[in-house]
């Protein structure tokens, strides 16, 4: 983070008008994480006001960072090495965050805001635009309240929105394919996700961004502020069939539930849940569900809420080489056939 990819004194317009569907997507999924992680409205604010001047809501690479131009982005900057919308710095805060895979991922970037709001000393009765500079720490200090209209115009147009998983830079979704080197089949191939498999992605993907907490989440949402890895497989199950499925919270109990049909690794579609066993256990330690191939690398992906720090993310599924993993399909005979 430095000067911010616009400058001090650049306005932005009151209403939507102006904005491409890229801006009005990161713009939306601020709002959307925002109310997911019940922060309040000023600190949706701050982080509108936040991401609209250092980047205008787009997502930067950086040409002075050469990896950044290798993930999907939005423009090219060259201020210090920092990319994304919250233009986060490369050297900083790569490791805290994913790598250059998190750096260039708008739902991390917002899941990074929103931790470092709630560090910032009575955040709760702050000004927007004094909490935006308290957590970006800018050389302007003064710009962020130059886009307060317009913060105000994104909040009231996207209150009760949903985070849209295109903004991901993973890539992860249905219309990947199949990865020749695994032969982990994934939609837009002969293993097209179900319609089951992708309601149940489609909702663990509103999770994005939102904090690991332990023993988080349950059949209606994250508890607690957060998810830990098996409330997030919890959630999305019970979500894509209406109530009908819901699983325990212990992994153990997921991977064992009779409604979870076995399917081999080589048989994988989107929304899959895997659990991944140590060796030498008998029993899984973690969860989580398959979200097709990056088409960036061809790797496939997982969609899971890692550990203690790390919020629900979206991170290659050669991170738990060293597991056993073991794959259930949920839902596939009870809820496919439906109109």
């Amino acid at each position: 983070m430095g000067q911010g990819t616009l400058g001090p004194d650049t306005s932005q317009p009151a209403t939507l008008a102006g904005y491409d569907s890229k801006q009005l997507d990161i713009a939306r999924a601020i709002v959307a994480i925002g109310e997911q992680r019940q922060i309040p409205e000023s600190g949706i604010l701050a982080a509108l006001m936040a991401a609209s001047t250092e980047s205008g809501l787009k997502n930067y690479a950086n040409s002075g960072v050469p990896e950044s131009l290798s993930y999907p982005h939005d423009a090219v900057g060259s201020d210090h090495d920092s990319v994304g919308p919250f233009q986060l710095r490369a050297s900083i805060w790569a490791d805290q965050v994913g790598g250059m895979a998190g750096l260039m991922d708008p739902l991390r970037q917002i899941g990074w805001f929103y931790d470092q709001l709630l560090a910032v000393p009575g955040w709760q009765t702050r000004d927007p635009a004094d909490l935006a500079q308290a957590v970006e720490r800018s050389a302007y200090p003064d710009a962020y309240a130059t886009k307060r209209e317009a913060a105000h115009a994104l909040h009231r147009a996207f209150r009760g929105a949903t985070p849209p998983a295109v903004v991901s830079a993973s890539g992860a979704g249905p219309l990947c394919t199949t990865d020749p080197a695994t032969g982990i089949a994934s939609a837009g191939s002969g293993g097209a996700a179900s319609d089951f498999g992708a309601r149940v992605l489609a909702e663990g993907m509103r999770g994005l961004g939102l904090p690991y907490v332990w023993g988080g989440g349950d059949h209606t949402g994250p508890t607690g502020g957060g998810f830990d890895c098996s409330g997030l497989t919890l959630f999305a199950v019970a979500q894509a069939s209406e109530g009908r499925i819901v699983l325990g919270h212990y992994t153990g109990d997921q991977q064992r539930d009779p409604r979870g049909a076995p399917v081999a690794l080589d048989r994988m579609q989107p929304g899959d849940l895997i659990y991944f066993t140590s060796p030498g256990e008998a029993d899984s330690h973690h969860t989580g569900i398959f979200a097709g191939l990056d088409p960036a690398t061809g790797e496939p992906q997982l969609l899971n809420a890692p550990t203690h720090g790390i919020p629900v993310q979206v991170q290659p599924l050669s991170d738990f080489a060293s597991d056993r993993m073991d794959v259930r399909r949920f839902g596939a005979q009870q809820q496919d056939s439906r109109p």
